[in-house]
């Protein structure tokens, strides 16, 4: 399998991953000050996405820290190149493999009825809330990547804040023009929704434009107002009054909710939708 890379800032890369599962997954590349780089997921595992990176010129010798943003396939599938369990360990030059520690029983799970397998690998470093992972010196600004919890998707979701290059990384968080799925069982579209709030709220508080770049199709993109228009979309879908479609997906019913312009999508299970049916109901007898 192949991959394709391209500069999106002075010290920014995206990796693109031609798999044979069509998933296409998006991964970044940052580059710190002091040979040190953090890779952002590792893709569907399909090609060597390890050796990818040792061939590129301005990786040589360049320690690796890894983190992912969630634990589904696309972003964990290459994992196993850089962390195994038993003797081999870490890779050559990779000092950690890092995942977020809100929910690490959800994250130690290695597969489920929706899962393609993966090979076993080793989370050596969780992370909490508001943690900084470094890359060289402290104190210059261009080494610092701070960590935010954003369960919903996935209990274990995080957001990666760069305010060196005022930028979210926002994996599978929110991306356009694609389904984004809420028809796994350790979905939680509430929790979802309040860390889009929370995201929503944080970009507002910069006095930046701020850009993310997330796991699918949006490379380099402002968050405003793009983020804002996304959140009423969502909240009217949890409220009920944005009407969906009802389709089946891999024999489990779901209904797809779309903007008019079709740019934003989500796919919402059956089970989510009754609980979202029975919640309404229940709020309409109390008034």
């Amino acid at each position: 399998m192949s991959f394709t890379h391209d500069k999106l800032a002075d010290n920014i890369y995206w990796i693109r991953e031609e798999d044979d599962r069509e998933c296409y997954p998006l991964m970044y590349l940052i580059l710190g000050t002091e040979d040190t780089a953090l890779l952002i997921d590792t893709g569907c595992g399909c090609g060597n996405i390890y050796h990818y990176l040792r061939s590129l010129s301005f990786m040589q010798n360049v320690k690796l820290i890894v983190v992912n943003t969630h634990n589904h396939p696309e972003q964990t599938g290459g994992n196993w190149r850089f962390s195994t369990t038993g003797s081999n360990g870490l890779a050559h030059l990779v000092e950690d493999l890092c995942a977020g520690r809100k929910n690490k029983y959800y994250t130690r799970l290695m597969d489920s009825s929706w899962h393609w397998e993966i090979q076993t690998y080793k989370v050596t470093r969780w992370l909490n809330d508001g943690d900084k992972i470094l890359l060289g010196d402290e104190s210059n600004l261009r080494n610092i990547v701070q960590v935010m919890w954003t369960p919903g998707h996935t209990p274990d979701s995080i957001v990666l804040w760069y305010p060196y290059a005022n930028r979210l990384f926002v994996g599978d968080l929110f991306y356009r023009f694609d389904d984004i799925m809420f028809t796994y069982q350790y979905t939680d579209i509430r929790q979802y929704e309040n860390s889009v709030r929370n995201v929503l709220k944080f970009v507002k508080s910069q006095e930046v434009t701020v850009k993310y770049s997330s796991a699918k199709n949006d490379t380099d993109n402002q968050c405003l107002p793009t983020f804002k228009l996304y959140h009423r979309f969502l909240l009217a879908v949890i409220a009920g009054t944005h009407a969906g479609t009802h389709l089946r997906i891999d024999e489990a019913e779901g209904v797809r909710y779309e903007t008019r312009d079709k740019s934003m999508k989500i796919v919402i299970g059956r089970k989510i939708v009754q609980k979202l049916n029975e919640a309404r109901e229940k709020a309409n007898q109390g008034t």
